[in-house]
């Protein structure tokens, strides 16, 4: 079940370590699963949305020419961002039915602690997923994003 309460989606989140990254996986693409099968499609889940105080996030995007990116985030951060946008209509998980105006990077590099450690750039709609998913993982939710309300 996806956590809606925001009390509940904002917890400190502790570094996952090597041995927990397999279950972790498991238990987010398993909720990511069922939510799609429930109508309520997403393309990122990150552990404080599943009741787990963990730092990982799952991204499952599909860009614009069909390429898959299934990006697992394990104790991930972002080291530099290039090109600040608006992203016009950003939604969640917890947050059903809701979109929000938020201001994002076009384009992101990210350094990945996973198993072995890495560092990509991630662009476009899998730059403001990973975004995304991070700020789930340092209790910043949708609403403290929307740049409507903050007028």
């Amino acid at each position: 079940m996806i956590i809606t309460d925001e009390k509940l989606l904002r917890p400190v989140c502790k570094p996952v370590l090597s041995g927990e990254v397999s279950d972790l996986r498991n238990k987010l693409e398993e909720a990511l699963r069922r939510s799609y099968e429930r109508g309520r499609p997403g393309i990122g889940l990150a552990c404080p949305q599943i009741g787990i105080a963990k730092t990982m996030a799952i991204v499952r995007v599909t860009s614009k020419n069909g390429t898959q990116y299934n990006v697992d985030l394990v104790n991930a951060r972002i080291e530099a961002e290039y090109d600040e946008i608006f992203f016009r209509k950003e939604g969640c998980l917890s947050f059903p039915g809701k979109f929000v105006r938020t201001k994002r990077y076009k384009e992101i590099l990210v350094v990945d602690n996973d198993v072995e450690p890495r560092s990509f750039i991630a662009t476009g709609l899998l730059s403001v997923c990973i975004q995304h998913e991070l700020d789930h993982l340092r209790g910043i939710l949708l609403p403290d994003l929307d740049i409507d309300a903050q007028k």
